[in-house]
């Protein structure tokens, strides 16, 4: 009995074994476990974020067997593995800027046989999309109480939808109006202007350090031309519980406007003034973008002249676009500001001061109630007219941090 111990405890471990992976089995000869040391290669994530750790999947293809390990970038960990060839997959989600990333990697047909230890490197990659969409837009006005023709402009707003598995940021994200393509010419002004679209009137920025303003999956954040009670005065809605409002102090001195609640977005840069008591584009019809500049806006005055003499531009970067809406006065197709690589199609309100909104369509639900909008870079194909806006349609969550039941 002795020696038969004795002989047992000389042997190496079998990682297949019937208790476990250190016990031996006698139906599987035993095996001396390999230490694998994993090495993630992200030199080739460009501005990407990296995500901190991996996920990796090891999957044996003799033995069908597969482990999973979280894993650090640097760590230089290892892990036993059983000799054999095996495909290798890192996998890993994060966001930033209003993007969510996927990162993956994969190694196939890797061979682990040395006793004394491998290592394998496994370069990832990430792929970027847009995380926030508009979700509804309400631009085209609404009829003053008590009045058959008179139009009522102040209850414009956008709603902005975290359309990913991931929790983003609001902070910095920036909304702007785009000159027509067709229209203005900056390419004696600027190097590459190909790359670029051109804000014409004014940027709105949400203010905020970084991770002020979580945005988890399937919940919205409003962004108002003014937060109150619009029912008060005109065929509308109650904008009191948006997020945010556009207004600053040159524009409360000019329009009177109440300066409710809702966080004030940062009025960025002016192109071009007018005097309305708030700022929020053209209200029959225009183009909006979502972006997050991936560098410095210009100040105010050092704008580009375009090739219509005082008509002036500021330059965003097409790769900073985080999502474009194109919105027609006529049904031409001609009118279209945004190139195609922005936004294929585009929408049109029936009636100015209808208070009509456009709705961007549900592509599916997950289970756990929250809705996937569709977003196939088309505006035409994605959104849809709604006689009655309405905010957080679908029963879609307000964020956590956004609690006031009034703006007033």
């Amino acid at each position: 009995m002795l020696a038969v111990l004795c002989s047992c405890e000389d042997k190496p471990v079998n990682p297949d074994g019937p208790d476990g992976p250190d016990t031996p089995g006698p139906d599987k000869p035993t095996v001396t476990a390999v230490p694998w040391t994993p090495v993630i290669d992200e030199s080739e994530l460009g501005d990407a974020p990296s995500p901190g750790e991996y996920k990796l999947t090891v999957t044996n293809i003799g033995t069908e067997e597969v482990r999973s390990f979280d894993v650090a970038p640097g760590s230089g960990e290892h892990f036993d593995l059983i000799p054999g060839v095996y495909n290798i997959t890192a996998q890993a989600h994060g966001s930033r800027a209003g993007r969510a990333y996927n990162y993956i990697g994969t190694v196939t047909s890797v061979t682990l046989s040395k006793p004394e230890g491998e290592s394998t490197t496994i370069k990832v990659s990430a792929s970027a999309s847009s995380a926030l969409v508009f979700k509804e837009i309400h631009y085209n006005a609404s009829k003053a109480l008590g009045s058959s023709t008179g139009r009522y402009l102040k209850d414009t707003f956008f709603e902005i939808y975290n359309n990913s598995e991931e929790t983003v940021y609001a902070d910095g994200i920036c909304v702007g109006d785009p000159l027509s393509y067709k229209v203005y010419d900056f390419s004696d002004k600027i190097s590459n202007a190909g790359d670029y679209i051109f804000i014409g009137t004014y940027v709105w920025r949400i203010p905020g350090n970084g991770t002020d303003y979580p945005i988890a999956p399937g919940e919205s954040f409003v962004i108002a031309a003014s937060a109150i009670d619009h029912t008060k005065v005109a065929e509308s809605l109650d904008l009191s519980t948006a997020e945010f409002e556009t207004i600053c102090d040159k524009y409360k001195e000019k329009g009177g406007q109440t300066d409710a609640n809702a966080v004030n977005m940062i009025l960025a840069c002016t192109i071009k003034e007018t005097a309305l008591g708030n700022q929020f584009g053209k209200f029959t019809d225009g183009a909006w973008v979502i972006f997050y500049p991936s560098v410095e806006l210009r100040k105010d005055g050092e704008y580009i002249e375009s090739n219509h003499a005082n008509n002036y531009g500021l330059e965003i970067l097409k790769a900073d676009v985080l999502d474009a809406v194109d919105f027609l006065k006529t049904e031409n197709p001609d009118d279209k500001r945004l190139e195609p690589v922005l936004d294929a199609g585009w929408i049109k309100c029936e009636t100015t001061g209808g208070n009509q909104s456009v709705v961007r369509k549900v592509a599916s639900t997950r289970e756990d109630g929250s809705i996937v909008l569709q977003d196939t870079n088309n505006t035409t194909e994605d959104f849809e007219i709604s006689s009655k806006p309405e905010i957080r349609r679908h029963g879609v969550k307000r964020p956590s941090w956004s609690t006031w039941t009034t703006a007033q």
